[in-house]
């Protein structure tokens, strides 16, 4: 159950169990290789990108056009030109044409001093949830990361590794802070993982870099080449492992099952987009790189180049049906009473707005995206990705932990263990006749936007859509599931 409540809405370890001190890929080392570099101080108990102030411009020079855009967050050219883009697959990757598979693998540290952050906002204790760091060898520097202990660590286990949304993990509301993710891998024996330090990076290998973000950013070479073999080892896991993504990472572990199917038994995604070669993939790019004084070109490149379309998993759905155990959940938008009643419903008039009106416009461009995907995937005949569109949902935790449970026991079954009865999905969003997310009789829908909207100005939504991707939002369990 969720561990508090929030004000704001989002857009989205250790050697006493016997498994070792530092490991370097399958070898043992005695120490970090690297001093504190990017966002290790240990001091410092706030998330590291708040300390960016720079932002891009934009293009405000145009007539309302361009402003519009630019309130929605940076709009290079290759965000606001080229709607219609190229539909052609591009399944290799042109940097590593022959794999990955000649570079070196992280350095684990099992006992590294704790950061204060990860204490506030994690929850890191010494005991049930640690550190860990591991040393990117791509990235030149290192990733702390928080794991959740299972309970009996007498053998072997599955890995879950969770990614955040724009924040990366490292506020207020994360996954073991907003969900119960932490006590269903504990409780049942999963090892749980989550990164540090990916905030706007799409947990993607960028073709640029980010001196406000640490520099090199290759988050998918470290996250699904690097990390596991070493990470594995030192935590006790069995060789298996699945991957869950909110936001801004759920298009991202997308992006994962396109370029190595199964190599997660199973893939969660929850309200991303799969789409970063098109206009409308780069604009929800743009909105949230913004945040990191980033634009998508240093990102993906250019628009329709070799590298842009190889990280579009939209134009690359036809290998998603090479992944087992596929979960891809999105929400309408639209408010139902979980946004009142939920167990972090927003508690103020302020984020209460946001939740109404910028998670109404956040989670409609994911249903969206989602939508596209599907089309897609329905074209060519597959179908063994479990779409689950929720009628009602904004932009928040409240869903994502309610899907998560909708999740579970896929995730189980890709592990071979038994996670309880899979449900029945929602692949086409059609309104249950049971459905609690009509409002109680004493709460209207209709009032609540009303006086929100009443208020707001199209500027104002344009702001509050940047702050709220930079952040992440309440949480709730599923106070009166939609779903039976």
């Amino acid at each position: 159950m969720r561990k508090g409540k929030s004000s704001v809405l989002s857009v989205a370890v250790a050697c006493s169990i016997g498994f070792g001190m530092t490991l370097a890929g399958t070898g043992v080392a005695t120490a970090q290789e690297a001093a504190y570099d990017y966002g290790m101080d240990p001091s410092m108990n706030y998330n590291p990108i708040d300390d960016i102030k720079d932002r891009p411009e934009g293009l405000t020079n145009l007539p309302y056009f361009g402003s519009k855009l630019t309130s929605w967050g940076s709009s290079d050219a290759s965000a606001s030109s080229g709607f219609v883009t190229s539909a052609r697959p591009q399944y290799t990757d042109p940097r590593y044409p022959d794999g990955k598979d000649a570079l070196p693998k992280a350095t684990i540290d099992m006992n590294p001093e704790v950061l204060a952050r990860l204490e506030r906002f994690v929850g890191v204790d010494g005991d049930r949830i640690r550190q860990i760091n591991a040393y990117s060898p791509s990235m030149g520097r290192t990733i702390p990361l928080v794991w959740v202990v299972p309970e009996d660590t007498s053998v072997p286990r599955p890995t879950v590794y969770a990614l955040g949304g724009g924040d990366g993990g490292q506020g207020g509301q994360n996954w073991v802070s907003s969900t119960d993710l932490d006590e269903l891998t504990s409780e049942n024996n999963l090892n749980l993982i989550l990164p540090m330090l990916g905030s706007y990076s799409f947990f993607a290998d960028w073709v640029g870099e980010s001196e406000d973000m640490g520099g090199a950013q290759q988050w998918e070479t470290f996250l699904t080449h690097e990390l596991p073999e070493p990470l594995e080892a030192a935590i006790g896991g069995d060789g298996q492992r699945s991957i869950l993504g909110m936001s801004m990472s759920g298009g991202s572990v997308l992006n994962f099952a396109t370029h190595n199917p199964n190599f997660y038994s199973s893939v969660g995604s929850f309200s991303g987009c799969a789409e970063t070669n098109s206009w409308m993939g780069r604009r929800g790019i743009a909105a949230t790189a913004y945040n990191g004084n980033v634009v998508p070109e240093q990102i993906f490149g250019e628009v329709d180049s070799d590298y842009s379309r190889y990280n579009d998993p939209l134009l690359n759905a036809a290998k998603l049906e090479e992944q087992d155990n596929l979960y891809i959940f999105s929400g309408s938008g639209i408010f139902s009473e979980i946004d009142v009643i939920g167990d972090n419903a927003p508690i103020d008039e302020d984020a209460f707005k946001n939740r109404v009106l910028v998670g109404f416009e956040i989670e409609a461009m994911s249903n969206t995206c989602t939508h596209n995907l599907k089309a897609a995937t329905d074209q060519m005949g597959i179908e063994n990705i479990n779409y689950d569109f929720r009628p009602t949902g904004t932009h928040s935790w409240d869903y994502w932990n309610e899907a998560l449970h909708r999740f579970y026991p896929l995730m189980m079954q890709g592990f071979g263990l038994d996670g309880g009865p899979i449900p029945t999905y929602n692949p086409n969003g059609v309104t249950s006749s049971e459905s609690s997310s009509e409002l109680s009789s004493d709460v209207s829908l209709g009032t609540v936007i009303g006086s929100a909207t009443g208020s707001s100005q199209s500027s104002e939504v344009g702001s509050s859509v940047r702050e709220v991707i930079a952040g992440s939002s309440g949480s709730s369990q599923s106070a009166g599931s939609f779903y039976e």
